[in-house]
């Protein structure tokens, strides 16, 4: 069982917290583009500093958090840490399109029922209706 961090562990990470941030916020940036590209191999090869650099920053924050009052250095990091979740989910959701996509794909693929395709109403709403060729009547 690992003991758990001394407060003077802790304040020696919460010095080094706003460069790890800006690692962080880099490797997100590298993340996406990799995500654009689809280049699996280099994304794939920033994950390992990432989810460390997000387990040490967790454990800042649980940290600080308990702290009375919590320490000025953390909360002068909140704005960056904001933007850095905000990245993530960013390209979270790029990472879900890509898998919708290629899902769809395969479904077309093996020929299994028609996807779900997203048509746009009179109004410009999107209306979600499957397509298939026995709903599909001529006028």
């Amino acid at each position: 069982m690992q003991a758990s961090p001394s407060s003077a562990d802790m304040s020696v990470a919460l010095n080094r917290a706003g460069d790890d941030l800006e690692t962080l916020l880099g490797l997100l940036e590298h993340e996406f583009d990799t995500l654009k590209r689809r280049d699996i191999d280099a994304f794939e090869s920033t994950q390992e500093s990432k989810n460390r650099l997000l387990v040490d920053l967790a454990a800042l924050a649980a940290w600080a958090r308990a702290q009375d009052p919590v320490p000025a250095a953390w909360q002068a990091l909140q704005e960056r840490l904001e933007h850095a979740r905000d990245l993530h989910m960013r390209n979270l959701q790029l990472m879900q399109r890509q898998l919708d996509a290629v899902r769809g794909t395969l479904q077309t693929l093996r020929g299994d029922a028609a996807p779900a395709i997203d048509l746009y109403d009179r109004l410009g709403h999107v209306a979600h209706a499957a397509y298939s060729q026995s709903s599909y009547q001529l006028a």
